[in-house]
């Protein structure tokens, strides 16, 4: 069997594609084909390739532009090599690259990436010096670290696996480059292999050089469709969101005030200053201002294509409600914020549904963050913290009367004890459900979460304890005869990386924090955003709580300030 099939999709590049072809005359290690998909150039592209005369098997195969993915994909299945090695176009191998990648396969390597300096005979200017430092970056960053390659580093420009590996992982997602676009299957891809178990392997020497021609016009249509493919990349693999928390930002004041209204503005607003800018690109400068201007419209247009995103994949956004005991705690030291009156949760609901909220249950949210179903406008979700007595005793009345669903999250390890956690300040005794409470309560309607084992803070704990704390619950609970839960409220609403990676290991769909805002689409699914609801908020102050839960903290401290005084 050939031991290298060398895949190179092609799109209207087409000297560029015969310069990669030609470089891979040259390789030391001759046991390989190479197959050119031309992609629906309709340049000549094909014909060109057929007349080469290689010293290696040439397949030239040609269909109607179906976009970078499926062309690998197609190449990929027209292979008869063991290993698949993936290049772009502008791509010229190193006589060792084959070699390299070789060796890395035989050392247990399982998807291997090489290093992509820019080709030195590249149009000079600011995209070129810009890839090329980038390259030279990432080559220093993975030597120094060789065991922290990231998904970012994981790139379809040279890439190998094995083929047999290829298809057990289905090959590239189609979707991400369909009807021309651009990014994120390479992502999606190295993501799934790094989830089957794939080590991955970076190799300084394995070098292909990248002959850079982008014109500044194209790079900026590039950022704008890599926003949108991450946004597709989170829907995708909900339990990614928090990695694009580093996704370009703008690092000045003046570049936040001008740039980010235009991000969210039609595209033909910023028609005038992407013009200006594109122009000076193209007669290479590369001045320190030039370069900011640049590279800030960049961060604009990714940040445009990630709104334009979430817009057309939106499903609505709804508020979850966190309220905790439903009883008169005003006397108690510790708790007086914490318990509102049966009378008063009536009057939240009844306030909130009169001007036009919905209230959900977990099924439908969880249905929107799938992509699955539409929120209604103003969708609200109403969660209990703890289990209290008083919420079967007082709240479920309540929210019978309404048909209000709710998910009440349960101290698996305290279920008919008390809240010791908070008795040491001085707090009164509130007795906490039992079994069967906890039974009786999700026959009337409550779903019952986990609020973990002993409502210590998860993130404070040993990583370990911390995740054991998240299982145990869980078995806890199924083990009372309730259903296993879904869901997870981290007790204190605390969390970490670190506890959300043990809450998502341990087969919670969801997992909630106090921190304010709103759910939907792209929110990470194991730090969702709740409003606590207090005692002291009034029924027209929870309204303004709502409204203004999605801004900047400093802006939104002022306003349920404000909250507390609206009686």
């Amino acid at each position: 069997m050939t031991r290298f099939s060398v895949v190179i999709p092609t799109y209207r590049r087409r000297e560029l594609v015969l310069r990669n072809v030609a470089a891979l005359d040259r390789q030391q290690a001759r046991d390989f084909e190479a197959i050119v998909v031309d992609d629906g150039s309709g340049d000549g592209t094909a014909a060109a390739l057929r007349a080469l005369d290689p010293g290696f098997p040439l397949t030239v195969i040609e269909q109607e532009n179906q976009g970078a993915a499926e062309a690998r994909n197609v190449g990929a299945r027209a292979a008869k090599g063991e290993l698949l090695l993936f290049l772009d176009d502008d791509m010229e191998a190193d006589p060792a690259l084959l070699a390299e990648h070789d060796r890395c396969h035989r050392e247990g390597g399982g998807i291997v990436v090489g290093h992509m300096p820019v080709h030195p005979d590249s149009p000079p200017g600011l995209l070129s010096w810009g890839v090329g430092w980038w390259a030279d970056s990432r080559r220093d960053r993975l030597v120094a670290s060789p065991t922290e390659i990231g998904l970012d580093d994981l790139l379809t420009g040279q890439i190998s696996v094995a083929r047999e590996d290829f298809f057990r992982l289905g090959g590239f997602d189609t979707t991400f480059t369909r009807e021309g676009l651009f990014g994120g299957e390479d992502i999606d891809f190295g993501y799934r292999a790094l989830k089957a178990g794939l080590k991955p392997v970076f190799d300084p020497d394995a070098i292909s050089y990248q002959y850079y021609a982008v014109d500044p016009a194209d790079y900026l249509r590039r950022a704008r469709e890599t926003g949108r493919s991450e946004e597709e990349l989170v829907l995708k693999h909900p339990e990614q969101a928090g990695r694009f928390d580093a996704a370009p930002a703008f690092h000045t004041r003046r570049s936040r005030w001008l740039l980010g209204p235009l991000s969210a503005a039609p595209l033909w607003a910023s028609w005038p200053l992407r013009s200006l800018v594109i122009r000076l690109v193209r007669s290479g400068r590369r001045d320190f201002w030039t370069r900011r201007l640049f590279f800030g419209l960049r961060t604009m247009e990714h940040k445009r294509g990630a709104r334009l995103a979430r817009r057309e994949l939106s499903t609505g956004r709804a508020h979850v409600l966190a309220f905790h005991a439903v009883s008169d705690l005003s006397t108690d030291p510790v708790l007086a914020e914490y318990g509102v009156t049966p009378q008063r949760l009536g009057e939240y609901l009844d306030t909130l549904s009169q001007t036009g909220w919905s209230f959900i249950g977990l099924d439908e949210l969880i249905a929107a963050l799938d992509g699955r179903a539409a929120l209604p406008p103003r969708a609200a979700l109403v969660t209990f913290d703890d289990c209290y007595v008083d919420l079967l005793e007082s709240g479920c009345e309540v929210l019978a009367a309404r048909g209000v669903p709710a998910v009440a999250f349960a101290v698996a390890g305290l279920t008919g004890a008390s809240n010791e956690w908070d008795r040491h300040l001085g707090a009164r005794e509130l007795p906490l459900l039992d079994g069967e409470g906890l039974r009786q309560l999700a026959a009337r309607g409550v779903e019952i979460g986990s609020h973990a084992m002993t409502h210590r803070p998860l993130a404070r704990l040993d990583p370990g304890e911390a995740a054991s704390e998240a299982e145990e619950s869980a078995v806890r609970l199924e083990a009372l005869g309730l259903p296993r839960p879904r869901t997870l409220s981290y007790p204190h609403g605390e969390s970490s990386p670190a506890v959300e990676a043990a809450v998502r290991s341990a087969g919670y769909s969801l997992a909630f924090t106090v921190t304010p805002g709103a759910v939907e689409i792209g929110c990470d699914r194991w730090a969702l955003p709740r409003v606590e609801v207090l005692a002291s908020d009034s029924p027209r102050g929870l309204r303004l709580k709502l409204a203004t839960a999605r801004w900047p903290s400093r802006p939104r401290e002022l306003a349920w300030r404000l909250a507390r005084r609206l009686r």
